[in-house]
């Protein structure tokens, strides 16, 4: 699992509904201390590389769509790690 909170301690509510209401992707919420702050992304189970990168593509359109402060190219970065270091068939990274 991956936790995720807001970097100002904001509500991550918005980015939480969007995902859900606007692309189905349901979000974690996150617990205890932060709670209403941020999510989760839970990687348990059948989960993949595609599938991560599905969700990650969505957290960061939500962020871009509801015009939330954020550093952008994560979902980029994470396909040049997995590009480097998911061997093609016959080939090692």
């Amino acid at each position: 699992m991956t936790a995720i909170v807001t970097r100002d301690g904001g509500s991550a509510q918005p980015l939480v509904d969007y995902c859900r209401e606007q692309c189905g992707v349901v979000l974690g919420r996150a617990l205890g201390q932060s709670e209403g702050k941020g999510f989760r992304i839970a990687h348990m189970g059948h989960v993949n590389a595609p599938m991560i990168l599905g969700t990650l593509s969505v957290v960061e359109m939500a962020l871009a769509a509801l015009e939330m402060p954020h550093g952008k190219g994560g979902v980029t970065a994470a396909v040049e790690y997995l590009a480097k270091n998911v061997p093609a068939n016959g080939k090692h990274a």
